[in-house]
């Protein structure tokens, strides 16, 4: 399990982990309908708090999904039947989309949808960080999320091309229909490349349960998920309530804090974009290419930010990504309504702002995890990593609702202020504890939560 490598030019994996081609092969499919999905809610009549909708019903169905086959996982010592079930049933519930006439019914098979991933993404988390010691979890990390990533960003430049290409051939809910149909086929690849190269298990006596120290060292494992809900493995193995509570004291109490301001404002931003972008003018194709400039940013930088996060303050290098998106968030909507969305200068100037978002969020992924893993104690990291999902993916929901009521409110130039503003706040939290609280340059300081 150790043939990755590590070297941030490193492409190809090796042979026994050919099934990262077969992740990265769904992820065009699932990255592709992550945008094509709302743009297909916007064309049957959704407006923004429909968008919003959608955002909070994903990020609830993503919780049982990731909770559930984690935990069987982790029980039976068993990837392959849950990663090739979870990948299945991604294909079947895409498939059925494209055939969908209501926005309600959209959002219901969506939120299946993303059930299903989050179920496949605990299974090859466990698999990639397998008897990986704690020193390479980053790199780990954002070897997994480079395949993820460079799948996702390929499925919006094929979401870009598919829509120029086909505009003058189908009306604007055909285009949509006929990519979804393409997506769901290539998934069917995909599937058949994981059930080729996903690695057998071979048939095991019983075992008998593990020590405390190693249940732990899993817990951690499923808990580092480079997508959001593969850490909701370790808050399923959680036996003490109390555990999760006394994790909420001290720096790790300071920084969850953090996380469900920032997050919360993340989403706030996130959810209703599609809409703004159809309003300011910009195409589907062009949509797609402002996206693909995000998704790429953070692919190419992944691996990097694994290395700058071995070298420096994580604090500093998360707070520094977090003013990032404070600047951009708002300013994306002033100059989206501030010129012409046909003309290069306005596709440049958002482009720019895009690919500042993307480039923020590799550094904030790979801090993140390593922040919380190394603020807990221990004895607690599995409840802490699974209480940070589950405080990042609730604030993403909320956040998501909020997003889409406030930019049928207030507009959003206002909207998009305000998700600033709780990015900023979140930052200020982080700033807090590197000034405040004792840390390493490297490894902030491990004290009990």
């Amino acid at each position: 399990m150790n043939g990755i490598d590590l070297d941030p030019g490193a492409v190809l994996p090796a042979p026994d982990e050919q099934w990262l081609f077969a992740w990265g092969g769904a992820n065009v499919s699932i990255g592709a309908s992550s945008l094509l999905v709302p743009l297909y809610v916007v064309q049957l009549g959704g407006d923004a708090f429909a968008l919003g909708l959608l955002w909070f019903a994903t990020s609830l169905a993503m919780v049982p999904g990731a909770l559930g086959v984690g935990k069987l996982v982790d029980r039976t010592g068993r990837h392959r039947p849950f990663a090739l079930a979870g990948l299945v049933g991604v294909t079947l519930t895409l498939a059925v989309v494209p055939f969908l006439e209501t926005v309600a019914a959209v959002l219901v098979v969506d939120a299946a949808l993303w059930l299903f991933v989050a179920s496949v993404t605990p299974v090859l988390t466990l698999l990639v960080l397998a008897d990986v010691p704690e020193n390479r979890w980053d790199n780990r990390i954002a070897v997994l999320n480079k395949y993820q990533g460079y799948g996702w960003a390929g499925g919006l430049v094929l979401g870009a091309v598919w829509t120029r290409a086909f505009a003058g051939v189908f009306s604007p809910l055909g285009v949509q229909r006929s990519l979804l149909v393409f997506c769901a086929g290539l998934l069917v690849v995909s599937v058949v490349a994981a059930a080729r190269w996903l690695p057998e298990e071979e048939s095991e006596p019983e075992k008998p349960p593990l020590s405390r120290s190693k249940r732990a060292r899993r817990a951690v494992r499923g808990s580092l998920s480079p997508l959001l809900p593969g850490r909701f493995v370790s808050l399923a193995r959680t036996k003490s309530p109390r555990r999760v509570v006394r994790s909420l004291k001290g720096p790790l109490g300071v920084y969850f804090l953090a996380v469900t301001l920032f997050f919360t404002g993340f989403s706030v931003f996130s959810a209703p974009l599609p809409d703004f972008l159809t309003q300011a003018g910009f195409g589907d194709d062009a949509i797609f290419v402002l996206y693909v400039v995000s998704s790429l940013a953070s692919a190419v930088f992944y691996v990097g930010a694994g290395e700058l996060a071995g070298r420096y303050d994580l604090r500093l290098l998360q707070s520094g990504a977090l003013g990032m998106r404070v600047v951009a968030f708002p300013a994306i909507a002033v100059v989206g309504f501030g010129v012409h969305a046909t003309s290069p200068l306005a596709l440049l100037a958002i482009g720019v702002l895009f690919g500042t978002v993307g480039l923020s969020w590799a550094v904030i992924a790979v801090t993140a995890n390593s922040l919380v893993a190394r603020y807990a104690s221990p004895s607690r990291r599995g409840a802490a990593l699974g209480l940070y999902t589950a405080l990042s993916a609730g604030a993403g929901g909320i956040g998501g609702l909020a997003g889409g009521w406030l930019a049928t409110s207030l507009g959003y130039v206002s909207t998009f202020g305000v998700a600033g503003g709780l990015v900023l706040v979140g930052s200020a939290l982080v700033l807090v504890l590197h000034f405040f609280v004792p840390g390493g340059r490297h490894r902030p300081a491990e004290r009990s939560a």
